[in-house]
């Protein structure tokens, strides 16, 4: 009995553990980790693309160096006489120029304008020359000498003027046609001016032959010498192209050397008519010397005047007078006229160029 008692007891203690390991052991409530909310940033609403309004940033540009070039220009063509000569076309550039001024004063970049108005005034500058030029040779009607470029600057002074009237027309347009009608007849006026120097200077020449003539060399040293001077003058300014003055000393000497003949001449002739009335008076006192003596003869010896060797006047050594006349060169040495034309139009060239 006891050993089914202690089967029970057991049974019933294995019984109770088993209800006690059964039953859920409440746990522990572990505090939940607290939610850390990130706060969101409120977005505003994105707009409606707009378009970016830039502003335009003026450059100020310093425009002295252009416009002293215009200035340059003008004062060169106002020495060329445009203001007298031709002031409707001086002062339809100045307008042009006006308008470039006030725009420079807003800074604003006016070289482009400058150098086409700087044009305009240096092609008036050669317009004006070339005008001139053509007038001068038509005074002399010598143009036969350089025929073909009297014939090609006439036709680009007639382009010229119309450019001048063209309203489309640009300042190196206008530069470049007055420059083919400024070169050509330029250098036909050089070539006139040379054949006038040589025909003037033959003519000097005639009037010192005449001079030497009536030995003015010696009777009006100081003037024939300036007349002289004057010739050699004119051939050394011929020499250094300066036909036009070369003209002038010629001119000079022509005027000095016929003055001495005409003058000398002048005198030479009242001294030959009173030598011959002086003559007809000492014939006709012979005469009456000779009826004296053979009416009343001397008889008396007068002391030195008939002595054979008497000398009446103090004796004169003559030196020839042509010896005092100055030698100067018959003609001048020079090129044939192709090769002067040649050269004279490349001397205007380059002088331009200098310019």
């Amino acid at each position: 009995m006891k050993k089914v008692a202690i089967a029970l007891l057991s049974g019933l203690l294995v019984f109770a553990m088993i209800s006690c390991g059964s039953k859920e052991t409440p746990e522990e409530e572990k505090p939940e980790a607290p939610v850390i909310e990130t706060p969101v940033e409120e977005t505003e609403p994105t707009p409606d693309p707009i378009e970016e309004v830039v502003e335009d940033t003026v450059v100020q540009v310093d425009n002295t160096l252009v416009m002293k070039t215009v200035t340059l220009a003008r004062d060169k063509a106002i020495e060329s006489g445009a203001a007298d000569k031709e002031p409707a076309l001086l002062k339809a550039i100045d307008d042009l120029y006006a308008a470039v001024e006030e725009k420079a004063k807003t800074g604003a970049d006016v070289s482009k304008e400058c150098a086409d108005i700087a044009k305009r005034y240096e092609a008036l500058s050669l317009y004006i020359g070339a005008k001139e030029a053509k007038a001068a040779i038509d005074d002399t009607k010598m143009f036969s000498l350089a025929q073909s470029l009297y014939d090609e600057g006439c036709k680009n002074l007639e382009k010229t003027e119309a450019l001048f009237a063209d309203p489309n027309a640009i300042g190196q347009q206008l530069f470049d046609t007055a420059t083919n009608a400024s070169v050509p007849l330029n250098s036909v006026l050089i070539v006139v001016y040379k054949q006038i120097a040589k025909d003037t200077r033959v003519d000097a020449k005639t009037a010192k032959n005449k001079a030497d003539s009536v030995k003015a060399a010696v009777s009006q040293k100081e003037k024939y010498t300036e007349a002289v001077e004057a010739f050699k003058k004119g051939d050394s300014l011929y020499s250094m192209q300066s036909h036009k003055k070369a003209t002038e000393s010629y001119k000079a000497s022509e005027e000095i050397f016929m003055t001495l003949f005409n003058d000398i001449s002048e005198k030479r002739a009242a001294v030959l008519k009173a030598i011959e009335e002086a003559k007809k008076k000492v014939e006709e006192s012979e005469e009456y010397a000779a009826l004296a003596d053979a009416e009343s003869p001397l008889t008396e010896k007068i002391a030195g005047i008939e002595d054979e060797d008497a000398v009446l006047l103090e004796a004169d050594n003559y030196s020839n007078p042509d010896d005092a006349a100055v030698a100067v060169p018959d003609e001048l040495q020079e090129a044939s006229l192709e090769k002067q034309i040649e050269g004279t139009v490349n001397n205007f060239l380059r002088e331009m160029g200098a310019k």
